[in-house]
């Protein structure tokens, strides 16, 4: 979906700006970022245009200043030929990086591990406690898990419904995280984990890094697999996954 087409039509219902330091652009990118649009960097363009990745609503949004510098256009570039000049510039530049920063960055993030205690592999999967397809994902890896030498690190998040986040305090707050994950995957859709009550403040926060650490990487989705393959390269895989992609990931 061309997320962009929204952004064209907001601009007709909106004038709330975001702060931003606008002085370097140019006037038609200012009275762009003045009705709401983010300024995230450069995007490639063809020869006497200017490309800036744009945000609006969390949607990666292209928008090119036109040679005369007076002008702007938000949208789909193509050449003579027909060929689309955006798509896959717009892509690459609105995907984050997966590299060893990431990969530190998911180790501090707060976590429940099961399997492996001393792992070969390490797999790290964003979870929300009410999500089915997390769920179905979580059934599906355990039979692979006994024995193996493979390590899962649930990301706990609250993107699904309103008890997401006091559930998933509930889980790391108790006194063995990994059996009252598992008390409560086993019984889904009946869970013996009850929310709690009143989300600590400290708890809280972890969730809202996990959160943070979740949109940072451009996932919108639970669950979300982020594991590294045979050659050490990062990989990230959204949803639910099917079995011979399972098997690859988490098996043995």
């Amino acid at each position: 979906m061309k997320y962009w087409f929204t952004f064209l039509f907001a601009l007709g219902l909106s004038a709330c700006a975001q702060a931003q330091d606008t002085a370097h652009y140019p006037a038609p990118i200012q009275a762009l970022v003045g009705q709401g649009l983010v300024i995230k960097g450069p995007l490639p363009a063809p020869a006497g245009y200017t490309g800036y990745l744009g945000d609006y609503g969390g949607h990666a949004v292209p928008v090119y200043l036109l040679p005369d510098r007076k002008h702007v256009m938000v949208g789909t570039l193509f050449d003579a030929s027909g060929k689309d000049l955006t798509q896959g510039p717009l892509e690459s530049a609105s995907t984050p990086a997966l590299d060893e920063a990431t990969w530190t960055r998911l180790g501090k993030a707060s976590w429940i591990a099961e399997g492996a205690t001393h792992p070969k592999r390490i797999v790290y999967v964003f979870t929300d406690t009410e999500c089915p397809y997390c769920h179905k994902l979580w059934q599906a890896t355990q039979p692979l898990l006994v024995g193996g030498d493979v390590q899962v690190r649930h990301i706990m998040v609250a993107v699904i419904a309103p008890q997401s986040a006091a559930r998933a305090a509930a889980v790391l707050d108790a006194p063995d995280p990994k059996a009252a994950m598992h008390e409560h995957e086993s019984a889904f859709g009946h869970s013996p984990i009850a929310p709690s009550k009143d989300l600590p403040a400290a708890t809280g926060k972890r969730i809202e890094d996990n959160n943070a650490l979740m949109d940072s990487l451009g996932i919108s989705g639970t669950p979300a697999t982020v594991y590294k393959d045979a050659h050490g390269k990062i990989r990230m895989a959204v949803g639910m996954l099917p079995p011979d992609q399972i098997n690859a990931i988490f098996g043995k």
